[in-house]
């Protein structure tokens, strides 16, 4: 029996088993998401759920949805990766063919070939048990003692002419075994290899519990271990490809295996259970005829199979998304119906039943059927009629297009451009309608049919051709009806300009219009129960909205845009399961939870035409068939706690060394920088995820400031960071269920600039106050230095001053002396002469009374006359007893006043002594006569600025004496008295004025105020 007979049978045996299966996805990894090449040698994935893959390449690791090649890999040009192993102390040992073996402790690499003592650089296979590893390579086996840092190459016996391949190892009953390409199957010690069986053209072998499996290019064959071992012939053999690799699954209780012919591919992953095998190659969705390698990542539900043409395909067994195919056909409508499903798609009707999917009625049995039934409808005249479309007979069988499907009594109404069909549940035909429409409802035994030119048609009997029209020109009724939803109460219908019309009662009223519901531009509705309506919107938005008799009250609303949708195709509600078709995902809310189905989970044909449900699954008509989704498991929140490492920093373009990182994260998350390492780059990676393309983060720089916005890849980038401390958090979102999980991410403290250093504030102000102390102390010795300088010229010229002044004082002392010695005579000679005068006159009263006058005068002048200086009150006490003296000779006829303005204090300003004197003396002797009537002597003191102006004022003869008096004016004693104003006031100026009037003169001296 040839192979594709026997593939043929299996598929057929097992097509049942198929069907009932689980979804499944399968995403494809090529070279074009950071591969090298399409070609998988080995696939493996360790306690710390990194993935790794072995290439010809050297090593990569898988980073959500790329995959990285460790550089060091291709820095040792370390390559041709054909076995991967995890040892105890969770070291990961990679084997080359051709360069031995490479062990990565998380930071560091050593190299182990044959140069320190393996059997050979060939290695093909690797084994871990009990701290020791396993190496099968071509040329014998090499057991590295990992505790010890030892190498044994057990010895063995050589087959003549045959190379020695070790191919894979098992345990059994704590032994070891080694299977060979021609050498048998051997029992494994550190000394030697013992054959146990001859067994040989073995290409890949394996133990599950009590079978043992070995491959061939004549295909599999499976015994139990111990008549292998026992070298009994119990063997069952199977013709299948080449298997070179297995995984065993816990939760389906059997083996996966993969292989390929070398010569002709025909590559299958063969899933056994007990004695039976099942190809699942098309299952799994696998493309490639050249299967090479298998890892089971069980606690995910993940296959991941490698093959050495198309890549690497990861297959989720557990999915909640199916799609199924229809001869390629697009879905347009889907009616679910007592456990049966109907396709409406271009080229016709299609039912599902007991998993099994057949067309009930091709697009040619419509066409024909139309023209079979045409003319049993007499009565219905649509023709010429402007509430109907004209319907175009004359259409060829390729032009009939299909609108919509719904069910009613038990019937399937399907409708075209040629009109609508009933058909009951099997598929058969039961009329033909000639009305053309796109949108129609059965409602209370009621047809309701919307005209598309405009009004809402609604038949009492279809057959009959009763109905009655409601004109769109009336206010409330609906025209450009885009939708039609109805519940057990009422008809609703959505336009796509005029908003959402309620059809109950025989009457339809317009929500717009009545201002309780003013969104016009409506996209789909559909109601989901006789109290609640979904109305979505060509704005993107979905309403919930309650029903209460001609009320509408919104009771939730959804801006489909803010959940990552573009625009809106189809809504329903299933269950507490709302479903929003968008052109770019479809979104699913449940109560307060959000779940997003996209195409990184197989959503791949976007654009929705038809939306069902059976009360278990949803059902998505698309493009190229449908899908079929288990909304309990997109629903089923995972609560998953992400684990997120740093795989990269770069601070100013300059990465971090690998000594920072172990096991490709970031060992220390607190990174303290210098103040110009401002420029940071942190690349990092979720590990673990499902769809990791279905994450996006932000990041805030500190608790207290605000989140940035969202990003979908793993860099984050800061730009010019001011200095201080930094405490970033992220926040991973799966779209997927809307889970957030917010993380300390990283810490880093930017240093200040150096001159806000406290240590550099410190010697930079001590610095400052020294240099300050010495400028200023430099500053002061300068100042005292030129200060002494200028006192010392200042004292020299004072020195000078003070003689000068010195001998002016002297000088003018003896010029005050001689002037007073001038004048003293004068005036001692006018009072003697009027003493003479009383005496010549006999008036000895008088002359005793005016010599004692005089005598008292004689001595107060004797007292002021030896001073410079005297205040301004004893000069008028002296002239008014000089006055009283010259009274006598006067007979007291001559008065003296004296008047001083306010603000002069007598007692303290100074004026040469006697300055007075003279010129009221000259009064008595040139001024009064005895003809004189009522002489009078008036002395007034007042400031002018800083002078003492003194006016010295008698109202004697005045004006007519004027030659008299002008030669009075050069008079000796006013010669005296300017020049006594001159020294007194150190200046060359006239002091001295004289007014003369007809009958009183006034002279005026002016005196700087001391």
């Amino acid at each position: 029996m040839s192979f594709h007979k026997y593939i043929l049978f299996f598929l057929l045996l097992f097509s049942k088993q198929l069907l009932f299966g689980q979804f499944i996805f399968t995403k494809q990894y090529t070279y074009k998401d950071g591969l090298p090449s399409n070609e998988i040698n080995c696939i493996y994935k360790d306690s710390r759920n990194i993935l790794w893959i072995g290439t010809r390449y050297g090593v990569y690791v898988k980073d959500m949805s790329e995959f990285k090649m460790i550089k060091r890999f291709q820095e040792k040009q370390f390559n041709k990766i054909s076995s991967i192993v995890e040892d105890g102390g969770k070291n990961i040992w990679f084997a080359s063919y051709g360069q031995g073996l490479l062990k990565f402790s998380g930071k560091n690499f050593s190299v182990i070939n044959k140069e320190n003592g393996l059997v050979s650089n060939r290695v093909k296979g690797l084994f871990y048990d009990k701290d020791f590893i396993y190496v099968a390579t071509q040329g014998g086996v090499s057991i590295i003692d990992i505790k010890n840092n030892k190498i044994y190459n057990p010895s063995f016996v050589k087959k003549d002419n045959l190379i020695f391949e070790a191919l894979s190892f098992f345990k059994y009953k704590n032994k070891i075994y080694v299977s060979t390409s021609d050498h048998g199957v051997l029992e494994v010690s550190l000394n030697n290899l013992k054959l146990v069986n001859p067994y040989s053209r073995i290409n890949f072998s394996f133990l599950h519990n009590e079978d043992f499996f070995l491959t061939s290019e004549s295909g599999l064959t499976k015994i139990p271990i111990n008549d292998f071992l026992l070298n009994k012939s119990t063997y069952k053999n199977y013709q299948y490809p080449t298997f070179r690799d297995y995984a065993y699954s816990d939760d389906e209780k059997s083996i996966y295996a993969t292989g390929f012919f070398s010569a002709t591919g025909n590559g299958m992953v063969a899933e056994i259970k007990s004695d039976t095998i099942i190809n699942q190659t098309e299952k799994f969705k696998i493309t490639s005829e050249y299967i090479s390698n298998i890892l089971n990542d069980s606690p995910r539900k993940i296959l991941y199979i490698g093959t050495t043409d198309q890549g690497l395909y990861e297959v989720h067994l557990d999915h909640f998304l199916d799609f199924t195919k229809i001869n390629n056909e697009k879905i347009i409508g889907i009616y679910n119906y007592n456990n049966s499903q109907y396709f409406l798609s271009p080229f016709g009707l299609y039912l599902k039943k007991n998993n099994q999917t057949k067309i009930i009625k091709k697009r040619e049995e419509f066409f024909r059927y139309v023209h079979q039934k045409r003319g049993d409808h007499q009565k219905i005249k649509t023709e010429n009629n402007k509430n109907f479309i004209e319907i175009d007979f004359n259409l060829p069988e390729d032009k009939l297009r299909f609108y919509k499907v719904i069910g009613h009594y038990n019937c399937i109404w399907v409708a075209t451009n040629l009109g609508i069909f009933q058909l009951n549940l099997e598929g058969e035909f039961v009329d033909y309608l000639p009305y053309r429409t796109y949108q129609f409802a059965y409602f209370n035994n009621q047809f309701i049919q919307v005209n598309p030119q405009g009004g809402i048609l609604i038949f009492d009997n279809i057959k009959e051709f009763k109905y009655k029209h409601f004109s769109a020109s009336l206010p409330n009724v609906p025209r450009d009806v885009s939708t039609i939803s109805q519940n057990d109460k009422a008809v609703f219908f959505g336009s796509n300009l005029d908003g959402l019309f309620k059809y109950e009662d025989g009457k339809f009223i317009s929500y717009y219009l009545n201002n309780e519901f003013k969104e016009n531009k409506i996209k789909q509705i559909k109601c989901i129960s006789n109290n609640q309506i979904m109305v979505a919107t060509e704005l993107a938005k979905v309403f919930i909205l309650d029903i209460n008799g001609d009320h509408l009250k919104i009771n939730k609303e959804y801006s489909i845009r803010d959940y990552g949708g573009i625009n809106i195709s189809k809504i329903d509600k299933f269950g507490d399961n709302i479903l929003i078709g968008t052109t770019n995902a479809l979104l699913v809310f449940n109560h307060d939870n959000f779940f997003t189905v996209n195409e990184e989970q197989g959503f791949l044909n976007k654009n929705m035409y038809a939306l069902d449900y059976d009360g278990k699954y949803a059902y998505l008509g698309v493009e190229n068939g449908y899908y079929t989704i288990n909304l309990d498991r997109v629903t089923k929140k995972r609560y998953k706690k992400n684990e997120i490492i740093i795989t990269s920093v770069k601070i100013n373009d300059k990465s971090l060394g690998r000594e920072r990182y172990y096991w490709f994260n970031l060992v220390d998350r607190y990174l303290d920088l210098k103040n110009d390492e401002n420029e940071i780059s942190l690349g990092f990676s979720v590990k673990n995820t499902y769809f990791p393309k279905n994450y996006k983060f932000r990041y805030r720089l500190n608790p207290n400031e605000p989140w940035s916005e969202y990003f979908s890849n793993n860099l984050i980038y800061f730009h010019n960071l001011k200095y201080g401390r930094y405490h970033v958090e992220l926040e991973i979102t799966d779209i997927c269920n809307d889970d957030k999980q917010i993380i300390d991410f990283i810490d880093f403290n930017i240093a200040e600039p150096f001159y806000l250093n406290i240590y550099f504030l410190i010697i930079l102000t001590l610095s400052i106050v020294f240099i300050l102390y010495q400028y200023i102390n430099s500053k002061v010795e300068t100042i005292r230095r030129f200060n002494d300088l200028k006192i010392n010229q200042l004292e020299e010229k004072n020195k000078e001053e003070r003689k000068r002044l010195k001998l002016e004082n002297q000088l003018s002392e003896i010029k005050m002396s001689a002037l007073q010695s001038q004048m003293n005579p004068h005036f001692i000679f006018n009072v003697l002469s009027s003493i003479q005068y009383y005496i010549l006159d006999n008036d000895i009263d008088n002359a005793l009374n005016s010599l004692g006058r005089f005598s008292h005068l004689i001595r107060q002048m004797l007292n002021i006359s030896t001073r410079n200086e005297i205040s301004l009150s004893e000069e008028i006490e002296f002239l008014k007893l000089y006055v009283e003296v010259e009274n006598f000779r006067w007979m007291n006829k001559v008065s003296f006043d004296v008047e001083t303005t306010c603000g002069i204090d007598i007692y303290n300003v100074k004026i040469p002594p006697m300055l007075l004197q003279p010129l009221v003396e000259n009064a008595f002797v040139h001024a009064f006569d005895q003809n004189s009537v009522n002489p009078q002597i008036i002395l007034k003191f007042s400031f002018d600025e800083n002078l003492l102006k003194i006016v010295v004022e008698d109202n004697g003869k005045g004006f007519s004496n004027k030659k008299r008096n002008e030669k009075l004016y050069e008079s000796k004693a006013l010669r005296i008295i300017n020049e006594r104003l001159r020294l007194f006031n150190q200046d060359k100026g006239e002091y001295i004025t004289i007014s003369f009037e007809k009958s009183r003169t006034r002279v005026y001296l002016l005196l700087r105020f001391k």
